[in-house]
């Protein structure tokens, strides 16, 4: 096997684990109270929230001043919307992510002569409802469930169809179902070991008071009221999902008839994961586009920069008209997809520099400068400005640093080669 080959395994593994077994200069020394192993994109949330929960107002004054609005009017995460996309493309919305706990995006396709599915989701009430809302728009079957990737708001809902539909066929890359296999079971303990983070987040609400007796800012007081809210209603749910993975794989492309309905299933490679897959509907011109465009904001924690930057240029290359993105509403434009593309290549060539420079990551962590970003993604609003803090810098940081690590020592091609 050549270097090349080992590296997208080496490098997801080593990465995967990277940010939570050494000190981070953002978070000081170990602070989650997670295991290694777990899914990134909630480890990276619940750091972050734990370290908030344990300092005083003076170390808040990096929220910044954005506006607020009460936690109710934010909709439960068991909760969803359904929009007609085209004739017989049904999407189902969830919420914004924006606390960890959350659900993807899914989306049936109805055909002559039977039904796919584009990831199920990890809430099985919500995947139960989605189906009773497919049972009601067709008489056929599902017959094909697709995962976009592995993260397990994507796929937990696999065994609900299976259940529901004896001898659906579910469909995804092998590192999804590596991935789904090998990591997905660790999720469950990692949901139960915020307990601690959220008893602490619940004395303080009822305090009013931050750790060192200092007034509970605004911003804090409606974001911690949001986590405490969405992980009550969360946990039980999330508790009764099972991990299955995908039997039929597919690592290039697949085109799957549906009576007279094309779905191409097209699988880029490495992306948003180490082996993405997204759906386009050429007569339709709809494009369902997994975690490789996430609304509010990206999701970097198990990515790889060069080929996530390729993926978006292919996405955009389709023209597709509606675009469906794995969280957050339905696209009409590129717009927003320009926006991430732009906020990925400055993560990448500042990474790049840095390690040409002899720069530590530690540096370049302090040194980078989100701000713009942050207005652009957050847009002034409290939640969405704490989500893309929390999910996006440090991670993003550390994942484009180790891959141009890994460039410059030639274990993966550079862009263009």
């Amino acid at each position: 096997m050549t270097k090349l080959e080992q590296f997208p395994r080496t490098f997801a593994l080593s990465s995967f684990h990277v940010r939570f077994t050494r000190p981070n200069p953002r978070f000081g020394s170990a602070v989650s109270p997670c295991h290694p192993g777990q899914p990134v994109r909630a480890i990276a949330r619940f750091v972050a929230l734990r370290r908030l929960a344990s300092i005083g107002v003076a170390s808040l004054l990096s929220l910044g001043t954005v506006s607020a609005q009460g936690s109710a009017s934010y909709p439960s995460v068991l909760s969803y919307r359904t929009v007609k996309v085209a004739d017989g493309v049904y999407a189902f919305i969830t919420p914004e992510e924006r606390t960890g706990f959350q659900s993807g995006n899914s989306v049936a396709i109805i055909g002559d002569d039977g039904v796919l599915v584009f990831d199920s989701g990890n809430i099985p009430a919500s995947t139960r409802r989605q189906i009773a809302e497919i049972r009601k728009l067709t008489s056929s079957p599902v017959r094909y469930v697709v995962n976009s990737h592995w993260h397990p708001d994507h796929n937990l809902g696999n065994s609900i169809y299976r259940a529901e539909f004896p001898g659906v066929r579910i469909i995804g890359t092998s590192a999804t179902r590596a991935g789904i296999l090998e990591r997905v079971p660790t999720y469950f303990g990692q949901m139960k070991g915020f307990a601690e983070t959220d008893s602490l987040m619940k004395l303080r609400l009822s305090t009013g008071r931050m750790r060192d007796g200092s007034a509970m800012p605004d911003n804090v007081r409606q974001v911690w009221t949001l986590v405490v809210r969405d992980y009550a209603d969360f946990m039980p749910e999330v508790l009764r999902a099972t991990p299955s993975a995908p039997d039929l794989i597919s690592d290039d492309s697949l085109t799957i008839y549906l009576g007279r309905r094309r779905v191409q299933i097209i699988s880029p490679g490495r992306g948003n994961t180490a082996g993405d897959t997204y759906i386009f509907l050429p007569d339709e011109r709809v494009l369902l586009t997994g975690d490789l465009v996430t609304v509010p904001g990206p999701f970097p924690s198990t990515s790889f920069f060069a080929d996530w930057i390729r993926d978006l240029d292919e996405l955009k290359a389709l023209h597709a008209s509606v675009i469906v993105p794995g969280h957050g509403d339905v696209q009409h434009d590129y717009a927003y997809i320009d926006m991430v593309r732009e906020l990925l290549t400055f993560t990448r060539d500042q990474a790049r520099e840095a390690v040409l420079r002899g720069v530590p990551l530690d540096t370049l962590q302090k040194r980078i400068d989100f701000e713009p970003f942050i207005q652009r993604f957050g847009k002034g609003d409290v939640v969405r400005t704490d989500a893309f803090k929390s999910f996006y810098p440090v991670p993003a940081v550390t994942r484009a640093y180790e891959e141009a690590s890994f460039e410059i020592q030639g274990a993966i091609p550079k862009p263009g080669e």
